[in-house]
């Protein structure tokens, strides 16, 4: 294999060879593997850290990565990748600099997790002489750190949320009471602070000069008054609005929340501090207090600079994420939005290319913006310039100082060509992120300002997660098999695909959930976004994830990408449409459940004579089993009433009227659901006498529409009708025309059935769901209330079936009873609770899930004696009394409440 600009001909390219560099990759997961193979094409040197939980802690954990690595000595053992307070990240950062210095590594590179934004960290590494593969320290401080970011914002025409970045500051002011009082504890304890700052950036100085010398200030008590009275303030003056707590460092959703009142402040505080591990008497403290701009998209500007240059790489549409967490990211690119915009012009759509063209207006000056910013903190690496954006209006909210998980989107729509200054026609191309940062990093005084060009129009990428259909963590599954990347696939999956060298068998992975909940990040491109969006679901279609209680959220992607592609392409969903969407597919889960498809086949044979009924039986597992498979999964079900709604049926009334012909739309189901004819085994593909029929019908009709001239798919109705009420066919003698006639009655016998899924869509509320003009979608209030959206999203998780004298696991995970570890239990024996109160804590890959009673009653018994032991999804929790009897469904009950429910919509249909 051919090492980049090692071989090249060039002089100017060779003179940005990389062998020379040897690089220890201290994050995990997708972007370690990743880095492994940039590093080994550019013919450096590298090795990984190896934490006790990617090695020892479970079984079936071993970082797959290491299918790669032959040479133990690149390997180096680690208790931990990062330490849970300031003491034990100092101990780790001394441990990684003596790995470097041991064995000569002369770079590090921190990816996108752990210490990857740690200032501290990285000024250390310079500290000891070591290269950083990212940003330099003082730009981690004055752009990563979220208070500082915003200041600097301020300063250069940067749009910013409102809020208060100074929390700490604050606090430090009215614990001691004034100026009097910060200036004695500058005398105390020896502090250098400027006597002419103000008071808010005294106190700020104080509390630097504090971390620096080991001196504990304020408490989280402190804190949490502090930032009650400012919320309190807010809220008065801003009634009914919600403000959105965030602490300065990480990020992934982790170390914010959203309050509305101000008692809620003290226990978000303390949760915003823990998950950010700053509870440490020497961490820095300091969040944010924003107002929570409630209608809005993520929209972030991909950065890459040398520290005198900075090129925006346009952006990407992260708004469809659920607890702060993304799931799709999109590319959103100047040469997209100019085709979208000429695209709906021509089809007459003018409100919508006017709507487009002012979001290309608003990327416009995002990066405007992100390159302003970037160039006053001297960008020398990637970074992301991370936005808030509602309707015209556009506010920074953070600059990630470091590769995004997402990075890969942006690598779809742009590579970046740089040119040699005294030879425009000599120059080289790279298309990954990571390269450039290593070219960043290894060579940034002579790297040019390079040229962007466009690769692909669109660019994409899902989160493969382990997650159940209500998008919750699922931990302790193991995968067992996995089906190969499939074309235009780009899959990072960490590794866990490789087979085993000698037998090419898939090695099984325990998802044990130490870290997060990510497998993989499925990436595709295509030429325009409807065609990126249909590719990613295709790509998903053909996936087949298997394993001992697996759980991913495949179905719920597989089901979105298609209610994009039926709703439309460039559909600008918020970042808080994932709740009401996830509330209308539990809603369809709850109709779903009542139907037998079994029975509503033989109900049907039994309203036939003899011979209709014997036709009918020959198509019974044609029928049946791609329409039970659909059953199966109330996303996959959903994606397929979008994509078909106003394709291929509408409704007239409550009845169905067909806009293309059942047969093909029964092929088109086969294909939806993985059943088409392939190279698989019987459970999984079409049976050969169903695809003989299939086949023999499509060929019917495709005669029928040479003779009529009239399409065999399209135009269903005005067919039927022609056929049914005995009119005939233009120019067919009525011999064949009889023949055709039962021919068509025969093929369209049971397709019906067909019908039932649409049924259920429009009973859930699927028909309901459209785009306005401005592309946002519009639903019906009801999937916005709390309290209905707790109640349908439960259909798509329901708890574990148990006595009723029992409190079950609802799902697996570390169980605690307690808020801290110095909380009283929420419960214990005796003590009575009512429905919604907090029972107990379930941590599930990082994630802390307060579960509340479902129902008021007695503790009896506790069966989890100890905190901190894992549980399985419906393992006994509690013993308990319920105050009124529960009733519970038995199997008949259920069975006969399905039967007359299926009998409903037959009536229907």
């Amino acid at each position: 294999m051919q090492k980049r600009y090692i071989s090249e001909t060039s002089s100017f390219a060779k003179s940005f060879r990389c062998d020379h560099l040897n690089i220890l990759i201290v994050c995990r997961g997708p972007i370690r593997m990743e880095a492994m193979e940039i590093f080994e094409s550019l013919g450096a040197g590298y090795g990984i850290l190896l934490s006790e939980k990617d090695s020892v802690t479970y079984p079936h954990t071993l970082a797959p990565e290491l299918r790669l690595l032959t040479d133990p000595n690149r390997v180096h053992r680690i208790p931990d990748y990062t330490g849970a307070n300031r003491e034990e990240r100092q101990e780790r950062i001394g441990d990684i600099i003596d790995i470097c210095n041991s064995y000569n590594y002369s770079h590090i590179f921190a990816g996108y997790g752990f210490m990857a934004e740690d200032a501290d960290f990285v000024e250390a590494i310079e500290n000891a002489g070591i290269g950083f593969i990212g940003p330099r320290s003082n730009v981690h401080r004055f752009a990563g750190a979220k208070d500082q970011a915003k200041k600097l914002s301020r300063k250069i025409g940067v749009t910013v949320t409102p809020g208060l970045d100074n929390i700490t500051s604050v606090a430090l002011i009215a614990k001691v009471g004034g100026r009097a009082g910060l200036e004695k504890l500058t005398s105390e304890h020896g502090f250098t602070v400027d006597s002419s700052l103000d008071d808010e950036d005294y106190a700020e100085t104080i509390l630097y000069e504090s971390y620096k010398k080991g001196v504990s200030l304020i408490s989280v008590e402190d804190l949490q008054d502090a930032a009650k009275k400012e919320v309190e303030s807010i809220l008065k003056d801003n009634p009914g609005k919600r403000i959105r707590l965030k602490y300065i460092g990480g990020g992934g959703g982790k170390g914010q929340r959203i309050v509305n009142k101000p008692d809620q402040v003290p226990d978000a505080v303390m949760e915003v501090l823990s998950e950010s591990k700053a509870l440490g008497p020497l961490d820095n403290k300091n969040f944010l207090i924003e107002m929570n701009i409630e209608s809005t998209r993520h929209n972030e500007i991909q950065l890459i600079g040398n520290g005198s240059w900075a090129i925006a790489l346009g952006g990407r549409d992260c708004s469809l994420q659920m607890h702060e967490q993304k799931l799709v990211e999109i590319s959103i690119t100047d040469e997209l939005f100019a085709e979208e915009i000429d695209k709906a012009k021509k089809e007459g759509q003018d409100k919508i290319a006017t709507r487009l063209e002012k979001d290309r207006g608003t990327l416009k000056e995002m990066e405007d913006q992100a390159e302003r910013f970037a160039e006053a903190v001297g960008l020398n690496s990637a970074s992301t310039f991370e936005c808030i954006v509602s309707d015209e209006s556009h506010y920074f909210m953070e600059m990630n100082t470091r590769i995004q998980v997402e990075h890969r989107v942006t690598e779809m729509a742009y590579k970046l060509r740089f040119h040699n200054p005294d030879n425009k026609d000599d120059y080289f191309d790279v298309e990954s992120l990571v390269e450039c940062m290593v070219l960043c990093s290894a060579h940034a005084d002579k790297l040019p300002r390079p040229e962007r060009i466009l690769r692909h129009s669109a660019g994409g990428e899902i989160r493969l997660n382990a997650m159940n259909d209500a998008l919750a963590p699922h931990a302790g599954s193991l995968i067992e098999s996995w089906t190969p990347p499939v074309e235009h696939e780009i899959r990072d999956d960490q590794g866990i695909g490789l087979r085993n060298p000698d037998t090419r068998s898939f090695i099984h992975y325990h998802l044990a959930g130490a870290y997060d909940s990510n497998i993989a990040l499925i990436v595709t491109y295509a030429d325009s976004r409807k065609a990126m969006l249909a590719r990613l679901a295709d790509i998903l279609r053909q996936m087949e994830i298997r394993g001992n209680e697996l759980s991913t959220n495949k179905e719920f992607h597989y089901g979105i990408l298609n209610f994009l592609l039926g709703m439309h392409p460039m559909l600008k969903p918020d970042t808080r449409f994932t709740v009401p969407y996830l509330s209308l597919v539990g809603t369809l889960a709850g109709e779903m459940e009542g139907v037998d498809i079994d029975y509503a086949f033989k109900k049907l044979s039994g309203t036939l004579n003899p011979e209709e009924a014997q036709v009918l039986s020959e198509k019974h597992t044609l029928i049946v089993r791609p329409l039970k498979m659909l059953f199966e999964n109330p996303h996959v079900m959903n994606g397929w009433v979008f994509r078909n709604r106003d394709v291929t049926f509408r409704f007239d009334g409550d009845k169905i009227a067909w806009l293309q012909n059942p047969v093909f739309v029964l092929k088109d189901l086969y294909d939806y659901v993985r059943l088409e004819g392939r190279e698989a085994p019987p459970s999984q593909k079409i049976w050969d006498h169903d695809e003989t029929l299939l086949d023999t019908a499509i060929e019917f009709y495709e005669d029928l529409a040479r003779y009529t001239g009239k399409d065999a798919r399209s135009n269903f109705a005005e067919l039927d009708q022609l056929i049914r009420n005995g009119s005939g066919l233009p120019d067919m003698d009525g011999e064949l025309f009889e023949k055709c006639k039962a021919a068509h009655i025969a093929w369209q016998a049971g397709l019906s059935l067909l019908g039932i899924p649409f049924s259920l869509g429009k009973k859930a509320g699927c028909l309901e769901f459209h785009h306005d003009d401005e592309l946002k979608v519009v639903f019906p209030d009801k999937f916005n209330d709390a309290e209905y959206q707790k109640t349908s999203i439960r259909n798509l998780a329901p708890p574990p079936v148990a006595s009723a004298d029992l409190i079950v696991a609802a799902s697996g995970g570390m169980f605690y009873s307690r808020e801290t570890p110095t909380s009283d239990p929420y419960v214990g024996p005796g003590d009575h609770f009512d429905a919604g109160q907090p029972l107990y804590i379930i941590e599930v890959m990082k994630m802390f899930n307060k579960v509340m009673a479902e129902f008021s009653g007695t503790i009896t018994e506790c069966l989890v004696p100890d905190d901190g032991v894992v549980v399985k999804k419906g393992q006994p929790i509690f013993r308990v009394k319920p105050d009124e009897e529960r009733k519970i469904e038995t199997p008949e009950e259920a069975e006969k409440r399905r039967k007359e429910y299926t009998d409903s919509l037959l009536a229907e249909l």
